[in-house]
């Protein structure tokens, strides 16, 4: 198993708390493009923006950006948003020291210890300064449009399909530079990731690419079917089609069988490596409006170029308990202990059934 889709190749990955030669993951291969041009400066008119015109994000992102320019006390929302960063960072690191992982200052600068995956998952923006690690399921596509409207392809961003975002080369990554040129990203620009509530990101992953019909992941289907459905028949068989919710967990936590894992469903700590690579920045999908204006402000990005967000309720809180309710109580233990480290380093409660003691 070593193709992930036309014009990907693959490293395999194992996933912790596996077996050995359990569960695995898919990276993409580096490729080499031209070092990314100079900074181009910011034209000043970019900043001449009517608020009133503008949706709420925006708005508050030119709010934002104004106070952290001025030397006076910084407004209340900042201030708000400075508490709940050191907030998220404070239970990150204390998990990440109780779990044993090795955030702390005697730890390796990044990248030496990143593992190759990471470092392609690491999006550079060199004129703002930022390097974002893609979590899917946690507005990563969004964030991408952010990533293309930074490079001076704001019209391509917005005409972009869902699925073209992710699969156009226009990006720079991390892996794309040499040792000296990651690090000194790393150290300089600013490191952020979304996260999102574990049980809502994997229902999120399970309609958009199951229920959705998207055709790489028919691939899955089929495997699924094969391993997990009796007396499937051939028709839905040959397309992958109709892959139940809990035919899916069960996949996820086969620990038995060598099966390859998708990055749309891998807990979030494993795709960007919090406990080693030092994060400036850490939002979440429940609070992206803010999140993202703070972050965007942080980097001095024009009130031109904002977050969009999406619809809200897609896979909302009662959604998500509807698709729950199809797994038994022991799956549904399982499948938060699968996510128990994600839950745990990203203050996310647990659901109120886990029989799990938090950190």
């Amino acid at each position: 198993m070593s193709w992930a889709g036309p014009g990907i190749f693959t490293q395999w990955d194992l996933l912790p708390g596996r077996v050995p030669g359990g569960v695995y993951r898919i990276g993409e291969h580096p490729y080499q493009v031209p070092e990314p041009p100079q900074p181009a400066p910011v034209n000043p008119e970019e900043q001449q923006l009517d608020s009133e015109a503008l949706p709420d994000y925006r708005a508050l992102h030119l709010i934002m950006e104004k106070s952290l320019t001025k030397s006076s006390a910084l407004t209340p929302r900042i201030k708000e948003q400075r508490i709940t960063q050191e907030e998220r960072f404070a239970t990150l690191f204390r998990v990440c020291r109780q779990l044993k992982k090795s955030h702390n200052k005697s730890t390796p600068l990044p990248p030496v210890n990143l593992r190759l995956d990471v470092l392609t998952r690491l999006y550079v923006s060199d004129r703002y300064s930022l390097v974002y690690c893609e979590v899917p399921k946690a507005g990563c596509t969004n964030w991408k449009r952010v990533l293309l409207a930074m490079a001076g392809n704001a019209n391509l961003s917005r005409v972009l399909s869902q699925n073209d975002v992710h699969v156009i080369k226009n990006y720079t990554r991390l892996s794309q530079f040499d040792a000296a040129g990651q690090r000194s990203r790393l150290d300089g620009y600013t490191v952020m990731m979304f996260v999102r509530e574990p049980m809502e990101r994997l229902v999120s992953a399970y309609r958009d690419k199951f229920v959705h019909k998207n055709e790489h992941y028919q691939l899955y289907g089929r495997t699924i079917m094969k391993h997990y459905r009796k007396n499937s028949t051939n028709a839905p068989l040959a397309k992958g089609d109709y892959v139940t919710f809990p035919e899916l967990v069960r996949f996820i936590l086969d620990p038995k069988r060598p099966l390859w894992q998708d990055i749309h469903w891998l807990p979030a700590h494993h795709l960007c490596q919090p406990c080693l690579l030092r994060y400036d920045f850490l939002g979440k999908v429940e609070t992206v409006r803010h999140d993202a204006a703070a972050l965007l402000a942080r980097v001095r990005a024009p009130g031109s170029l904002a977050y969009t967000q999406p619809p809200s309720g897609r896979s909302s809180a009662t959604v998500t308990d509807q698709y729950l309710a199809q797994l038994s109580p022991e799956t549904r233990q399982k499948i938060y202990e699968f996510y128990f480290e994600d839950y745990m380093l990203f203050g996310y409660p647990l659901p109120s059934e886990a029989n799990l003691k938090p950190i």
